[in-house]
Formats: C-alpha cells, sequence, structure tokens
C-alpha cells in the first residue's frame, strides 16, 4: 500500500509530457564553461539508470524508514510542479552534437535525443530527483553508512551524466539544486509545525484529562 504512493510521480510527470515543445521563443543558458565541457557517450548509461536508480531507491527507502519515504515523495511532487511551473512561464532549449550513429551506446543517446525534446531544461528534472533521493538517503537514520554512499555516488555520477551528454547545462544544475534545497526546507518546516501542533494538542488533552 505504501508504495502505491509512487504513482504520484508517474501522474505528474504527465504534465511534462505536454510541456515538452516548442512554444515559441525558446532562451539559452549556454556559458562559455559549458562550451568547454565535452560530449562523452559513456555517460549515456549512468544517465538511463536514472529511471531504475528512483524506483529502487524509493523502494528500499519505504523498507527501511517509511516517515523519510513518504516526505520524499511529497518532495518529489513539490519539486516536479516547481519545475513545470518555471518551464511553462520561461522555456530554454540546449545546442546538441550532432550524431554519427557507429555503436550502441550512440544509438542510446540518438533514441534520448529523439525522445526527449530539447526544450525545457531549467531546472534539470534529473537533477532534481537524484539530488532529492541523495538528500532523503543522508537524513535517515535507518539506513547504514554503505547505502547512503552508494546512493550519493550515483546521484552525483547521473547529475553530471546529464552534461557530458548535452542534455543540460550547469545553470540548470544550478536552478535544480536551489529549487530542491527549498522544497527540503518547505517540507522540514511543515514537518516541524505538524510535530509542534501534535505536542500542544497532547499536553492539552492530558492536562484536561487531570
Amino acid at each position: 500500500m505504501a508504495c502505491s504512493a509512487l504513482l504520484l510521480i508517474p501522474l505528474v510527470g504527465l504534465i511534462y509530457v505536454h510541456l515538452n515543445q516548442a512554444t515559441g521563443r525558446a532562451y539559452s543558458l549556454v556559458t562559455d564553461l559549458d562550451r568547454h565541457i565535452p560530449f562523452i557517450k559513456g555517460f549515456i548509461v549512468p544517465y538511463l539508470l536514472w529511471y531504475g536508480f528512483l524506483l529502487v531507491g524509493f523502494l528500499y527507502l519505504a523498507y527501511k524508514d517509511r516517515r523519510v519515504y513518504f516526505f520524499a515523495i511529497l518532495e518529489f511532487v513539490v519539486g516536479l510542479l516547481l519545475c513545470y511551473g518555471v518551464y511553462a512561464i520561461y522555456q530554454t532549449t540546449i545546442p546538441r552534437p550532432e550524431l554519427t550513429v557507429t555503436d550502441w551506446l550512440l544509438r542510446m543517446v540518438e533514441w534520448v535525443y529523439r525522445t526527449d525534446q530539447p526544450f525545457n531544461c531549467f531546472p534539470s528534472t534529473h537533477v532534481l530527483t537524484s539530488y532529492l533521493m541523495m538528500r532523503a538517503y543522508l537524513r535517515s537514520k535507518s539506513i547504514r553508512v554503505g547505502y547512503k554512499i552508494a546512493i550519493s555516488s550515483m546521484s552525483v555520477l547521473i547529475i553530471i551524466s546529464t552534461l557530458f551528454v548535452k542534455q543540460h547545462v550547469l545553470l540548470d544544475l544550478v536552478g535544480a539544486v536551489l529549487v530542491a534545497e527549498g522544497v527540503i526546507y518547505a517540507v522540514e518546516r511543515i514537518r516541524k509545525g505538524w510535530g509542534a501542533k501534535s505536542i500542544e494538542v497532547k499536553v492539552h488533552t492530558k492536562q484536561h484529562n487531570i
């Protein structure tokens, strides 16, 4: 039953399908630093592992720390909605390299380019979700350090892969991290508020009974 909450994420993702097309003027956030970042086809592997990474990450989190799991889902949904809101009013684009397909890695890159239009890059949802997963594991007290290191390493690898396969630029990463931290802060404030109200109600009830 707890895992059924995961369905919220693909449902919210349907909004992206609608937004992933040219709607008018698209802005470029490419910097000189981005132009010096090479295209490395091998990074398409961690880029695509993102799908399985999130699923496995959520399932294990649900098993080990149910409270953090549900708050992580809330952070994902809110974070994605914020990103989609930006896409709706400020569309960005990114230039992609011309590909001459010669092996299976480049075929994978070509498939990504064909299925995901080069729009709505800022903030990056790949980065947002990978970063939120890492932060969820790091704050859980029920998960061993080894698992935290593994999740963090994979998150960082996925984040940098977005640059090397030319799906995102540096500002897309910065924007995603800022959105993630803002959402984490807001959800944490809400959680603490709920906790304080719960304690207040219990104290009030106890005093009333006395």
